[in-house]
């Protein structure tokens, strides 16, 4: 019989397991670069290398590390899973180093707005995130 109780637990625990396992948010250990920032009818396209300069990696249990230029910054995220493509997401408050970087620089204008983030749109295919505030739309595009 207690062989009988051993698979019983075993069987229990396995069921524990796949009822609290739930699949990571599609975010979670992306990394990607700024492409462009539209404003108010206006759109500003960076370089290759400025794209480089400007990042985004959704770590985590929540942790968003940033390289906004020559500064590095922390925030949190959260985010609702994509309906459609498209979500409900909530960055920050960012910390970052504060050194001045050569322009152009985009570090603190995405230091300032994504803390305002509201939405996003995940392309299927994964290439292409989208993150809009109230006021601005920043593109960026899987990291190679």
């Amino acid at each position: 019989m207690p062989g009988r109780n051993l698979i019983a637990g075993g069987a229990l625990m396995m069921l524990a397991a796949c009822a609290t396992t739930s699949s990571p948010h599609p975010l979670t250990g992306s990394e990607w670069q700024l492409a462009a920032i539209d404003t108010s009818g206006s759109t500003t396209t960076l370089t290759p290398a400025l794209q480089a300069r400007h990042m985004l990696t959704f770590g985590d249990e929540g942790a968003l590390a940033l390289q906004l230029d020559c500064n590095r910054g922390r925030a949190s995220w959260t985010a609702g899973k994509p309906r459609n493509g498209a979500g409900a997401i909530s960055i920050g408050p960012i910390a970052s180093t504060r050194a001045l970087c050569p322009e152009p620089s985009f570090g603190n204008q995405m230091a300032t707005a994504l803390s305002e983030a509201q939405t996003y749109v995940l392309t299927m295919d994964r290439r292409e995130l989208v993150i809009e505030t109230g006021t601005l739309r920043f593109t960026f595009t899987a990291a190679e």
